[in-house]
């Protein structure tokens, strides 16, 4: 009986309360608050004059997501890790004050995005196969140095946050920077993410 009341007690220690309130413009009429990615029980914070406050209890190494749509974590902005009792939101400055871990991975997963070679081309304005070749060579090279300044992002944060979970959201929502090297390191290392609860949700997928 002690044996479960004490581990029940765990269990419950690792539950932390938070209040995440803040400001949003008038084009923003819908927020949703999804916790460790469960869309399917996705909450719909209200907004009234502009503002708006919300108080929830998660796990200590939640994620707690908050936008305008369900779908595309890996643009969200509002990605928020309960490392403190308050956060709050200025949704039209892009701000996140109160959490410095929250607002860190914020501008980790903005860099990530903003070095992606997706859609990069090069316009090569002639009939000369030459000169196709030779740019279809340059948009390559350069496709790769951006994937390689992605990766070298990614790959600074994950040992930085080998004992936090904010590496987890780096490693769910980029996977192709995760892909070779540094899923390999990531089995090597064994952060102490490994297991979270987004990764082995997608795993199941």
């Amino acid at each position: 009986m002690l044996m479960a009341a004490t581990l029940v007690t765990v269990c419950q220690a690792k539950k932390v309360k938070v209040t995440i309130d803040g400001t949003v413009p008038s084009t923003v009429s819908t927020i949703y608050l999804i916790i460790n990615e469960d869309k399917d029980n996705a909450q719909l914070v209200p907004i009234s004059d502009g503002m708006f406050s919300v108080t929830v209890k998660v796990d200590r190494d939640a994620f707690i997501r908050l936008d305008e749509t369900k779908n595309y974590p890996q643009n969200s902005m509002y990605v928020l890790i309960p490392d403190s009792r308050h956060i709050t939101i200025e949704w039209n400055k892009g701000n996140i004050q109160g959490s410095k871990l929250s607002a860190d991975l914020q501008l980790t997963c903005s860099e990530i995005r903003s070095s992606s070679p997706d859609g990069f081309h090069v316009d090569v304005f002639s009939d000369d196969p030459e000169a196709w070749r030779r740019a279809q060579s340059q948009a390559n090279a350069v496709r790769e140095s951006m994937r390689e300044q992605q990766r070298k992002i990614a790959r600074e944060k994950i040992l930085e946050w080998k004992n936090n979970s904010a590496g987890a959201w780096i490693v769910y929502c980029f996977p192709e920077v995760m892909e070779g090297e540094l899923n390999a390191m990531i089995q090597h290392m064994k952060p102490k993410w490994i297991n979270h609860p987004i990764l082995k949700a997608k795993q199941q997928k």
